[in-house]
């Protein structure tokens, strides 16, 4: 799938609930939050999914295609240990895409090797500029609540 494919991906068999678009799944010691998720169907249909919350010894997972035909016994639920990535190229200028990043406009699949995390890198606060200047709003409340 994505560049990081050497991570060891778990998998788990032992689904709580299924509310929703949401799947509780139980037994999870090591989830962690916004990872991508992989959920097979007994039928063995495949969905995207991430982690949105980790407690003890369970995973809250927001199932992207939806939880339609997803049941409690049979389906697997594989943790990725990556964030969602999308492939990246000049390719995509003018198309149109789906919120994880596959085209939706009949146009070819984009076909660049490189991967690119939909978080990006942090930025050090340290190296950014120091606002010196003030940003009027036009807005009273906003504009006296400004620092000088």
């Amino acid at each position: 799938m994505a560049a990081s494919e050497s991570k060891v991906i778990r998998e788990y068999e032992n689904i709580r609930e299924i509310r929703g678009p949401l799947v509780i799944v139980e037994g999870i010691s090591d989830a962690a939050y916004d990872e991508i998720v992989e959920v097979e169907l007994p039928s063995g249909e495949r969905r995207r999914g991430r982690v949105l919350e980790t407690a003890r010894g369970y995973a809250v997972v927001q199932v992207f295609e939806g939880t339609t035909g997803v049941t409690a016994v049979g389906t697997k639920v594989r943790f990725l240990a990556r964030t969602l990535e999308v492939k990246v190229s000049d390719e995509m200028l003018g198309r149109v895409f789906n919120g994880l990043g596959d085209p939706i406009d009949g146009g070819p699949p984009i076909t660049s090797g490189v991967w690119r995390d939909i978080n990006g890198d942090p930025l050090n606060p340290a190296t950014r500029a120091y606002p010196e200047d003030f940003i009027q709003t036009g807005v009273s409340a906003i504009d006296g609540m400004n620092t000088m």
